[in-house]
């Protein structure tokens, strides 16, 4: 099941049927729910469960650095090659994306009223940072006009897709060597996709520090 559906799914599925479970029983609402779990505060009698979880974050990130160092003479081995693939990345995937969704007509054309022509050119801004890390991605979706909230919806998306099915496509192309595998998911998959590869020793640092200059190379160009 785990194969088909990311566990990201299951969890935040099983965390919404609580929340809305747990204001039934207390006649409260879903939103008053929500506002409860993360209260954006860390005072310890008003803080929620999303605000913990928040706070683990930046530690969590962080942790990433250990796997890099552990591997910093294969890094350094590759420093051309990944600085390279990550220029290739970061234009191809902003553009590429850009490309993509007037090709396919996303949020539909400019023919119609001012607002739906408006409209339309928001959805579009909002799926061009897909591929970075959700905090940028949001920042890079307000400079150029999208909305953070349907950004943040796609990069979720994105990840998933990529943690889900990303490893098992590179495989079934013939993409065995871990350089590429961790560099290829790292710059498409951001941090889920990131997760996905923690089993491969040798691939593993080189897709957080392409999820990472990815994302400040993506933000540096909006």
């Amino acid at each position: 099941f785990t194969k088909i559906v990311h566990p990201l799914v299951t969890g935040s599925a099983f965390t919404l049927l609580m929340v809305q479970l747990f204001g039934s029983i207390t006649g409260s609402t879903f939103t008053d729910v929500l506002r409860s779990y993360q209260a954006k505060t860390m005072e310890p009698m008003k803080t929620g469960a999303g605000d913990i979880l928040l706070f683990l974050l930046g530690p969590a990130i962080v942790s990433l650095s250990t796997a890099m160092y552990s591997r910093r003479k294969l890094l350094a081995e590759n420093f051309i090659v990944l600085m390279t693939t990550q220029l290739v990345t970061s234009f191809g995937g902003l553009y590429g994306t850009a490309a993509f969704v007037r090709l396919i007509n996303l949020g539909g054309g400019g023919g119609g009223g001012s607002d739906g022509g408006s409209s339309g050119d928001v959805l579009r801004m909002s799926c061009l940072p897909r591929m970075i890390t959700t905090a940028l991605a949001m920042a890079a979706s307000e400079i150029l006009g999208g909305n953070t909230s349907i950004t943040a919806s796609i990069v979720v998306l994105t990840g998933i897709i990529g943690a889900t099915f990303g490893g098992r496509i590179l495989t079934s192309w013939g993409v065995n060597d871990p350089v590429s595998r961790g560099m290829g998911i790292g710059a498409a998959a951001q941090g889920l996709g990131v997760a996905s590869m923690s089993h491969e020793t040798d691939a593993f640092p080189f897709a957080a520090i392409m999820m990472v200059l990815t994302a400040v190379f993506v933000t540096s160009i909006v």
